[in-house]
């Protein structure tokens, strides 16, 4: 009976193995993952992520037979899934709770490649009866890891970079994006950065602008960035006379605006509805409020 019973919980132990496919991870555990890799699976608590190559579709001139591309697979325990396009050269993923006792979701970050760019971020989270791919947006730089609790309220908090920055007023290389604090609310992206409570996080960044902003010898970039998060923090005007002491005025470029929404195809504006202005600091002025960090004169 004994022997009987022992080989019983053993074909329920292996039977619950192959209904929960897949390496277990830690929470928040970092997992790379590029084509030559091969099919890989992970999972934490009910959600399984499977990473495969898979016959791409439909076949045609841009699809042969035989060529296959990438594919994430988000499952949970009882079937319901959702796929995303990957990377043919770098994925991360991380699977992990964004509070205490909730859901398992997946945080998954793919390389799109091309000049200076970029991972689209993306959150997998239950939507009722099913699973939500929440886009957190691209992101230029490198992969970020698992999101803490800034504020400590309990929530996870993703803190990446406002890209609408680069190349606005120097060149790439320089450059300043200042935070962007993001948060998953009944699976929508929101954009936190203004809440006060984030306020250390653009502390942090406004001391190193500043010191790019007077250190620098194109220091258009940090000192716009430094005015970004000085107008987080209520203190643009504290700072505005350092920038206007600072900035670099000769063939220094700074954003227009349009009035009419620009072409989509090469980002041109009508002549008559080109707003252009006449300085930098008119010009960094004007681009704070288009991009709510001031409010409009």
């Amino acid at each position: 009976m004994t022997i009987r019973l022992i080989s019983l919980f053993l074909a329920v132990f292996m039977l619950a193995g192959a209904a929960q496919p897949g390496r277990l991870v830690r929470e928040g555990q970092k997992i790379e993952w590029a084509m030559q890799d091969g099919r890989k699976a992970y999972r934490l608590g009910d959600l399984t992520a499977t990473y495969d190559r898979v016959q791409c579709a439909p076949l045609g001139e841009d699809c042969e037979d035989g060529d296959v591309e990438p594919v994430l697979t988000i499952a949970r325990a009882d079937g319901v899934s959702v796929k995303i396009e990957g990377s043919p050269s770098h994925n991360v993923l991380m699977l992990g709770r964004l509070r205490a006792g909730g859901p398992v979701v997946a945080f998954v970050q793919t390389y799109t490649g091309g000049m200076h760019c970029c991972y689209a971020m993306q959150l997998v989270v239950p939507d009722g009866a099913g699973l939500k791919i929440v886009d957190l947006g691209a992101y230029d730089g490198s992969d970020v890891g698992w999101p803490g609790d800034v504020d400590g309220d309990g929530v996870r908090d993703f803190v990446v970079t406002d890209d609408r920055f680069l190349y606005a007023f120097e060149s790439y290389a320089a450059s300043v994006a200042p935070p962007l604090v993001l948060n998953v609310v009944d699976g929508e992206r929101r954009d936190v950065s203004a809440d006060p409570r984030f306020a250390p996080v653009f502390e942090k960044a406004a001391a190193a602008a500043r010191k790019m902003c007077v250190a620098e010898d194109y220091p258009n970039g940090a000192c716009a960035a430094w005015a970004a998060s000085a107008a987080r923090l209520g203190r643009l005007d504290a700072v505005w006379p350092t920038i206007l002491a600072e900035y670099r005025r000769e063939a220094a470029a700074w954003p227009d605006r349009c009035k009419v929404a620009r072409n989509e195809a090469d980002g041109g504006c009508p002549d008559d509805q080109l707003v252009e202005y006449p300085d930098y600091p008119t010009g960094l002025r004007a681009f704070l409020a288009e991009t709510g960090y001031i409010a409009a004169p």
